[in-house]
């Protein structure tokens, strides 16, 4: 058994990429057309801010996502996967509507997507799994639950 897993370490070892975005898929030794190689991506749970809604403001589907940046002004980080019908509740309790006209973005891959959503004050702080130093549209943030713990004002940048 020694043996076995020195020679496992031995691979591991001589096949670990240079790069921290890809690894060796376990299956790489199968015959036939196989990718030898796994992206892995790299998401951060961080604490953002919903500005806006989907659907009914009551039990909204999905949310828009926001966080400071470094000069203070509220960055989108796009607009989340549809919501667990628990934090769909209970953002729907907590999230109130500015009134302002319905706001269109783009949520597909090279703007072929379109979504309105309803506008709503920044008060309201979610934790969602985000990408957040650069947002792709094929990266949607993933929210948890809701953080009645925290104010906006208190994220950091």
């Amino acid at each position: 058994m020694g043996l076995a897993v020195a020679v496992f370490e031995y691979w591991v070892r001589a096949t670990t990429p240079a790069r921290p975005s890809s690894c060796p898929s376990a299956c790489c030794n199968r015959a036939g057309r196989t990718g030898a190689w796994v992206k892995i991506r790299q998401l951060s749970v961080v604490d953002a801010i919903v500005v806006g809604v989907t659907g009914d403001p009551e039990q909204p589907t999905e949310v828009v996502l926001a966080r400071r940046d470094e000069s203070g002004r509220l960055r989108q980080i796009g607009l989340s996967l549809p919501l667990a019908p628990g934090v769909r509740a209970h953002i729907g309790e907590h999230a109130t509507v500015t009134g302002d006209p319905s706001v269109r973005v783009s949520t597909g891959v090279f703007g072929r997507g379109r979504t309105e959503f309803q506008p709503v004050l920044p008060e309201l702080v979610v934790e969602a799994e985000a990408s957040v130093e650069s947002f792709t549209h094929r990266l949607r943030p993933r929210v948890h639950r809701v953080r009645l713990d925290l104010a906006a004002d208190d994220l950091d940048p």
